[in-house]
């Protein structure tokens, strides 16, 4: 099977493709930790099941836009060609060179999509992948579609990082059971979790920053100010009052937050030199004020990626292409999208469910050279439910470690030593797990200091909350910046490798660094990365954008603007049509177009 894939498998990947061939059950729900390669693992079994004849095409359904073209690329690398620009209705009349295709669950949900989607898998055996089936809820909209649309699909591979629901529905297509207790829990037919991943250094462990603020607040009726610490709400409406005003964007703690910011991520730049910071904001008018406080205090733009920007598909290709340091994102960027070279997350969003959270601080804790397997780093304001999160995905961790190596022979050396659990941070139970939305708030900066209830905040007051959740998995030390900026210093002058900053970190505060002995050449890049192969798609959209070029040159300059005359003639004779011509057929389209544009220049008919 070693055709089937175009790197070598990660074990976890090679395990679960042969558990899955070895059944081929209809649905299969993997449950794999975000960032560990999801996506390698079901083009490898897309692949294997065209080849083997099992299925002639290949649907992709992801929540986003950015996400359907990113599997589209990602599928060109196994030699699938999909579609991420079908119509639903009739989804698999397109070029000849795609096998399938690649659409959102919002596509899925439009009207007659889903039944069109129906129609073409009764006649064509067909393999779905539904990526991040936890948004499938059922009796909803987009559950109600997906059950539809697939319903005669041979294969249903459903794939999710947190195989879970904030509310009650049912996951499409997923089976549950009912345990001792006699809640339903949904079946996982393949795990593979965040503490597996931490372990085998396929993620990244999380280094947690809480910052606090002290709140100068005036109450209804008073004239004196109180002041307190944002860490010190615990009731919604303080929570809600008190967060809105430390994260306005006038208010002075993100400035400061951000120079500590900017600190660590030139530290981690200095060898990882196009690392990135994602900043995930409320809403759009917050972004777009983010980007002015960060210019202030990091002298850096960053980018702004709305979901309403007509261009935000482009922006998000350009900064994962980029080494540009600032990323700031509503929603779009906090699930799938896949930027490697995310390091550091600003979180300054209120939505405080588990499963957003899960999925945010996932985007920067993928892996993509083996050389560099240092912490993420997750900056966050200094709330208890926060911390609570954050200690939840740390015990998870650290209780599947256990296990792993409880199950692990006491005679394997080579087996890495568990982790101490950490102390549990200080929680409160009554604290809300969701804070109301942006919508249901005040504009802050339009409200004055004074007596009535209002507040404002005490100039530059900023202070780092020093929890046992700094402390990071396996045994490395909390990520101080002193440490930090000690071994990058030993790192740069000896050429050492970037993998051996926590050990160098741990000996320096251990009072155990001495000088190192010859300098060792940093490893060479992995050679197994095979070359960009640019989708179909993509290719497509080039070659019509030429042809299109040509033709209206040719219309304008001698056929009086008589485009879709000429475009009929180039169509008639290479059969280069815009909606089903496949690649070779728009460059024959292309060749023609040229070779006619140079008899016309020569005055031959």
């Amino acid at each position: 099977m070693s055709d089937l894939w175009p790197r070598k498998p990660r074990d976890w990947q090679s395990k679960a493709f042969g558990e899955y061939v070895a059944h081929l059950r209809q649905d299969y729900l993997a449950a794999v930790c975000p960032g560990a390669g999801k996506t390698v693992l079901a083009l490898a079994l897309a692949k294997y099941l065209l080849q083997q004849g099992r299925a002639k095409k290949v649907v992709v359904v992801s929540p986003t836009e950015a996400l359907t073209r990113q599997w589209c690329d990602k599928a060109a690398e196994f030699g699938i060609s999909l579609d991420p620009d079908t119509n639903l209705r009739s989804p698999f009349q397109h070029p000849r060179q795609f096998v399938g295709v690649s659409v959102t669950y919002q596509a899925v949900a439009a009207s007659g999509a889903a039944q069109g989607l129906c129609n073409a898998l009764n006649i064509h055996s067909t393999f779905v992948i539904l990526d991040e089936v936890h948004h499938t809820g059922e009796r909803k909209a987009w559950g109600d579609a997906v059950l539809k649309a697939f319903e005669l699909a041979r294969y249903r591979l459903l794939l999710s990082g947190t195989p879970k629901r904030s509310d009650t529905a049912k996951i499409a297509f997923a089976t549950y059971a009912t345990g001792p207790d006699g809640k339903e829990r949904i079946h996982r037919d393949f795990t593979y979790g965040t503490g597996r991943g931490v372990r085998d250094f396929v993620i990244r462990r999380t280094d947690c920053r809480f910052y606090d603020a002290e709140v100068k607040e005036v109450p209804f009726g008073e004239e004196v100010a109180v002041s307190r610490n944002l860490s010190e709400a615990l009731r919604r409406d303080d929570v809600s009052d008190m967060l809105r005003a430390v994260m306005a964007p006038d208010s002075g703690w993100l400035y400061e937050l951000m120079k500590s910011v900017h600190k660590e991520l030139s530290a981690i730049r200095r060898t990882v030199r196009d690392a990135g910071c994602l900043i995930l904001a409320d809403d759009q008018d917050k972004a777009k004020a983010y980007a002015d406080v960060i210019k202030r205090a990091t002298g850096c733009d960053a980018t702004v990626v709305i979901s309403e920007d007509e261009e935000a598909k482009g922006k998000l290709e350009a900064f994962s292409a980029s080494r540009d340091p600032y990323i700031i994102a509503v929603r779009m960027v906090s699930e799938g999208v896949d930027i490697p070279r995310l390091r550091v997350l600003v979180y300054l969003t209120r939505t405080k469910t588990e499963l957003f959270f899960a999925q945010a601080t996932a985007r920067v804790v993928r892996i993509s050279d083996p050389r560099d397997t240092d912490p993420a780093v997750i900056f966050m304001p200094s709330l208890p439910v926060l911390r609570e999160l954050a200690q939840g995905i740390e015990d998870d961790v650290v209780h599947e470690i256990e296990e792993l190596e409880q199950e692990q022979s006491p005679q394997d050396a080579s087996a890495p030593s568990p982790p101490p659990r950490a102390e549990h941070a200080v929680t409160n139970s009554t604290y809300p797990s969701q804070l109301p939305d942006s919508g249901d708030l005040l504009d802050f900066s339009s409200i004055a200091v004074g007596p009535g209830g209002q507040m404002s905040l005490l100039p530059s007051a900023v202070s780092v909350d020093n929890v046992a959740l700094q402390q990071t998995l396996l045994g490395a030390n909390a990520h101080e910046p002193y440490l930090h900026y000690q071994a990058q210093d030993v790192i740069d002058r000896y050429g050492y490798p970037q993998t051996v900053i926590g050990m160098l970190r741990q000996m320096i505060q251990d009072g155990l660094i001495r000088e190192p002995g010859n300098p060792q050449q940093e490893p060479e890049p992995p050679d197994d990365t095979p070359p960009a192969i640019e989708a179909d798609y993509r290719i497509r959209a080039h070659r019509r954008k030429e042809l299109e070029t040509l033709a209206r040159r040719i219309a304008r300059q001698f056929f009086t603007d008589d485009f879709t005359g000429v475009r009929n003639q180039i169509n008639r004779e290479t059969g280069a049509y815009a909606q089903y011509g496949s690649t070779e057929q728009l460059k024959a389209g292309i060749d023609y177009a040229k070779e006619w544009l140079r008899r016309l220049a020569a005055g031959a008919p």
